[in-house]
């Protein structure tokens, strides 16, 4: 079956849509969006619901330069910039990430204080951030609080009510 290419603007219209992915079930699919769609949606939404230490904002995107997700959220990022970016990046070139995601192989620690997401399976709970989990047909959330207390970032209480929760705090 010869795949189907989604309007830019459609695929923003979708984007809209899907905030209620992240303001209702986590594991709800936005009906119509491949899983790289939804990746991308989740992603660039994913920003707004954790807090850095120094209270930028999260909007330079890196993402692994052999992820389909790459492409599509840089078309996503031009169409309404935001101040936001999308760089595809590869190990050892994470300098001045906001938001990482891809191969885990990409987070060797570097000092630099950015939100790691993956989509491989156990990473939230193997000690990264955010996963972004399939479940059927679905999409959601694995959050690390641990991972993301050692790194400075605060994960909102509503991110954290829309996801499984795996880590332990200092506080626990």
């Amino acid at each position: 079956m010869p795949s189907k290419r989604v309007g830019l603007s459609a695929l923003l219209g979708a984007v809209l849509c899907v905030c209620t992915v992240l303001s209702s079930e986590p594991s709800r699919s936005a009906p119509g969006l491949t899983e790289v769609e939804l990746k991308a949606v989740f992603l660039l939404r994913l920003p707004q619901f954790v807090s850095w230490p120094d209270r930028r904002p999260g909007t330079h995107f890196c993402v692994d330069s052999s992820s389909e997700v790459s492409a599509l959220l840089s078309e996503m990022v031009a169409s309404e910039p935001k101040g936001r970016t999308v760089r595809a990046v590869e190990v050892g070139n994470t300098e001045g990430c906001d938001v990482l995601y891809g191969d885990p192989a990409l987070f060797a620690p570097d000092g630099a204080i950015a939100l790691r997401v993956s989509d491989q399976p156990g990473f939230a709970q193997d000690g990264g951030m955010v996963e972004l989990k399939r479940r059927g047909a679905r999409m959601g959330l694995v959050v690390n609080l641990g991972a993301l207390e050692s790194a400075g970032l605060k994960a909102s209480s509503k991110l954290l009510q829309l996801s499984e929760v795996v880590g332990e705090t200092q506080s626990d």
